[in-house]
């Protein structure tokens, strides 16, 4: 969450010909003609996530960079899937850059932090809590990628570089 899945795969996609990006989250708003806050709202979580896997099986298609949310890996057939079907590389962010990240969402678009955005100890506690639960299905990630440098344009082209280099992706074209 937050940490700059959808910020460097759509720079990828516009950079490097032949390449499409997904956003899973919008992908799943797209089919459920809802927002994600509205699902959890009316689904719970299990519902949200019911939806996000059958739509991940959906875009997973060649070509495409799939930005998909922090919890999706955390199904292992989902991990699975996505381990078969291309390369899976986490993008790793600082805490404190996910929590300024997650904080500069609106209210409700971020159903899953929305109970800390009035105290940032509690939040950072939360990010360092859900990355260590999440860290043994992240670890299963082919490569992994620091995403650090993700909060400005330059940072952006920097890291556009550096993934198609490190990944042996096509040169971008900025």
């Amino acid at each position: 969450m937050a940490s700059g899945k959808s910020t460097l795969g759509g720079a990828l996609a516009r950079a490097i010909p032949g390449l499409s990006f997904v956003d899973l989250d919008d992908a799943v708003e797209a089919e459920a003609g809802m927002t994600v806050a509205e699902i959890f709202a009316a689904e719970g979580e299990a519902g949200f996530r019911r939806r996000e896997s059958a739509v991940l099986r959906a875009v997973s298609v060649p070509g495409a960079i799939v930005a998909c949310g922090g919890g999706t890996p955390c199904d292992p057939a989902n991990m699975d899937f996505m381990l078969a079907r291309g390369t899976v590389v986490l993008l790793e962010a600082s805490v404190g850059i996910i929590a300024d990240r997650l904080l500069e969402a609106p209210a409700g678009k971020r159903p899953l932090i929305d109970a800390y955005r009035d105290d940032r100890d509690a939040l950072l506690e939360h990010i360092a809590a859900m990355l260590a639960g999440r860290a043994k299905h992240y670890s299963r990630a082919h490569a992994r990628f620091d995403a650090d440098d993700l909060d400005t344009a330059d940072g952006i082209s920097r890291s556009v570089r550096r993934f198609a280099e490190a990944f042996g992706l096509p040169a971008p074209q900025l």
